[in-house]
């Protein structure tokens, strides 16, 4: 892992969004998937009972019983919407306990667009705290769930997560054949 780069680098996100665009057509910054992010909203879905599971132990972790007060789902970082592919990128204050204990209740027949097992071991690893306020753990933790199971309740596409200190992001150039293969293997490497 890269430590020296600033995992915050607006260029690191400017360079996967160039790449995205050079792989795919119609990619989507910052877009919205106008998905629910109120667990009684998805009562008669395909993943509540999974979600229902999360949401509880989220809940009883610390006891913020209402962390999920927007109506909607904050934007996602990338969309294509051809592949109804979301991709994240998860800067270091995603990994959580509450990221992690949410990861560790993801249904094990279900397939995901990054290593569920590499995310809760950086994780616990990492084990990021962030209480202003003091339910954002658990609502960020939230948030990204949903845009795991987005996908699942669509019946296609999947949800990527970069992490920002995997690479120097913006040191690969979408104008070199070797950099947009590299990067291409990394998103099949999320994928399988």
């Amino acid at each position: 892992m890269t430590q020296a780069h600033n995992e915050r680098c607006r260029d690191c996100k400017e360079s996967l969004h160039i790449l995205l665009a050079t792989l795919f057509d119609g990619v989507q910054v910052n877009y919205d998937i106008d998905f629910p992010s109120r667990i009684e909203d998805l009562t008669n879905t395909n993943i509540y009972v999974g979600l229902a599971t999360i949401y509880q132990a989220l809940q009883k972790l610390r006891g913020h019983f209402e962390f999920a007060k927007a109506k909607k789902l904050p934007r996602v970082d990338f969309f294509i919407p051809s592949e109804k592919i979301i991709i994240e990128f998860d800067e270091s204050q995603h990994f959580t306990e509450p990221r992690g204990i949410a990861l560790g209740l993801y249904p094990k027949t279900k397939q995901y667009g990054f290593s569920v097992d590499r995310w809760r071991n950086l994780c616990r690893y990492l084990n990021k705290r962030d209480n202003d306020p003091p339910y954002r753990d658990e609502q960020r933790a939230w948030y990204d769930t949903l845009r795991d199971f987005a996908p699942q309740l669509w019946k296609t596409g999947k949800t990527i997560h970069l992490y920002s200190r995997d690479l120097v992001w913006c040191s690969l150039d979408p104008k070199k054949k070797a950099d947009l293969e590299k990067f291409r293997k990394i998103l099949l490497n999320h994928t399988e």
